[in-house]
């Protein structure tokens, strides 16, 4: 809803709005808050204790920034949850930024049964997974309503491994883009059984897994027991220093007061960015165990600090005779970071498609390569940025 709409009863609308959005409606917004409703129903107690805790309904709205998403505590608290539950292959949102459908008609029907934020609750398929992976809630991801092929959502890499694999070539191309997604502590696996003993059964396997199927009201609510480890989403800000944590602590928002209620996010904020790529010093030989031909092992990506981003790799070798360095970044050529996130990954999306259909792929974000390309590289990346 638009908030700046001051009409008659805009107060109580605004309300109304940011319960379901931000909280998944009144009672979970009560729950939240710690807020009794004594006599009186939650919708005609809501616009008083709005007011007692942060003051007015001014300072609630500003207190929770419009969202274009659903937050996932609202996910999981609405009636029905808006959580639904599918199988993976396996859980590499780095690489793999979407869900996807190979039926136009499931997709069509998903988008039409949810609202953007939707959580999806992903276990791994019982024969295709990682054996270690298969049967268990292994991750979440949250969803938005936008569409597309899974190529433009999909790391140049692994859009091409996908394909050459008769298992998976011309399979889930039906993308719905991600934005957030969290690992299951994999010491803390649960099997899908346990966790969702309604919705899943070994006969529904198919359909949830071809489709996706919504959860029931507490089998949602165990995300908040699940111990979660958020990372990068391809196409998103990259996750930087994300920890274990209980789901009740990453997804639950704080208790009252004038502050965000959106979650926990461990990532780089929206803002200015730098591309950037780390060369890895010390024999590479010796590093992967078999010939480099006289190729370097380096690192793209993106970040408001490169130097930082290259100490913390740092920080998490021992001391041995590898340690990275910034070869190149927007500051060390004297180039102003870009304005924001978006031309920044459209620049780290074309110098890897580069490296990939150049040189060798290492996995993710890192790269075997002639040191030499790295020139031609950054050109192809500016102009991707710039389009």
């Amino acid at each position: 809803m638009n908030y700046n709409d001051r009409g008659p009863g805009w107060d109580k609308r605004a309300v109304n709005g940011i319960a379901k959005s931000h909280y998944g409606g009144l009672e979970a917004m009560f729950d939240a808050h710690g807020w009794q409703t004594g006599e009186k129903a939650y919708g005609q107690i809501a616009p008083t204790r709005v007011v007692q805790s942060y003051g007015s309904v001014e300072k609630f709205v500003e207190a929770h920034p419009q969202l274009q998403v659903m937050s996932p505590r609202a996910a999981i608290q609405s009636p029905p949850p808006n959580v639904w539950l599918t199988s993976f292959y396996g859980f590499n949102p780095e690489t793999w930024g979407f869900l996807g459908f190979s039926n136009d008609g499931q997709r069509k029907r998903f988008v039409r049964e949810t609202e953007p934020g939707a959580l999806v609750v992903i276990y791994g398929h019982k024969s295709k997974a990682p054996e270690h992976q298969r049967g268990m809630v292994i991750g979440v991801q949250q969803v938005t309503h936008s569409v597309n092929h899974a190529k433009a959502y999909m790391s140049p890499g692994e859009w091409l491994r996908k394909e050459a694999d008769s298992e998976t070539a011309g399979k889930w191309d039906l993308a719905v883009k991600a934005i957030r997604a969290w690992r299951v502590a994999p010491e803390h696996y649960i099997p899908i059984g346990a966790f969702a003993p309604k919705t899943y059964s070994t006969e529904r396997a198919q359909a949830i897994g071809s489709q996706g199927m919504r959860l029931a009201p507490d089998e949602a609510r165990k995300i908040f027991d699940l111990t979660l480890i958020e990372t990068t989403v391809f196409g998103e800000i990259p996750i930087d220093g994300a920890v274990a944590a209980s789901g009740s602590d990453l997804l639950a928002p704080s208790k009252p007061g004038p502050v965000s209620q959106s979650g926990f996010f461990c990532k780089e904020a929206e803002g200015p960015k730098s591309l950037y790529i780390l060369e890895l010093l010390g024999n590479p030989n010796a590093f992967l165990g078999t010939d480099a031909g006289g190729k370097r092992i380096v690192k793209v990506g993106i970040s408001k600090s490169p130097i930082s981003r290259c100490d913390s790799l740092n920080r998490a070798l021992p001391e041995c005779a590898f340690n990275w360095r910034v070869h190149t970044s927007n500051e060390m050529l004297g180039l102003d970071q870009f304005t924001s996130s978006k031309p920044a990954l459209r620049a780290e999306t074309a110098i890897k498609e580069f490296f990939h259909r150049q040189e060798k792929s290492l996995g993710g974000e890192f790269f075997l390569i002639d040191i030499n390309t790295v020139e031609q590289a950054w050109s192809v990346a500016m102009e991707a940025a710039h389009l």
